[in-house]
């Protein structure tokens, strides 16, 4: 049995930052991926439509399922170093990255009581930003 096992761990898929990833209907582009590119992390390969509040943000990740969920700032920041590979792959299956004068995305990382961490995929910046302003999101899985 072990044998077996391990004969079909040897046929698992590897990836590489940038692929896309589509298996079992979760489908994404890898942003992050381990030495062996058999794990990793993909980012959903569409967000929802307009601006959100944080709290709002939270509440539409709590109610995603099968492992999607709303990035850390370190992930986003992971994603930052990658994003033009992934943006590219993005825009090949037509769901680009939002790329406007307020592009930034939210993470689940609280920076005080009244502000979270965001992200901009356009110029880097990242900072903390009031739980009231409006900003993008989109989900996250591991595989």
């Amino acid at each position: 049995m072990l044998a077996l096992g391990a004969a079909l761990n040897l046929s698992a898929q590897s990836y590489k930052v940038g692929d896309y990833y589509n298996v079992d209907g979760k489908k994404g582009v890898v942003f992050e991926v381990s030495e062996d590119g058999r794990h990793g992390t993909i980012i959903a390969d569409s967000e929802p439509e307009g601006l959100t509040t944080w709290h709002k943000a939270m509440e539409w990740g709590k109610q995603l399922k099968d492992g999607w969920y709303i990035p850390s700032h370190k992930e986003l920041m992971t994603l930052l170093e990658v994003h033009k590979v992934v943006n590219k792959k993005l825009c090949e299956v037509g769901r680009k990255l939002t790329i406007t004068p307020n592009n930034f995305y939210w993470s689940t990382t609280e920076f005080n009581a009244d502000c979270a961490w965001i992200v901009c995929m356009a110029t880097g910046s990242t900072g903390g930003s009031y739980k009231g302003n409006p900003f993008n999101m989109r989900a996250v899985s591991k595989f």
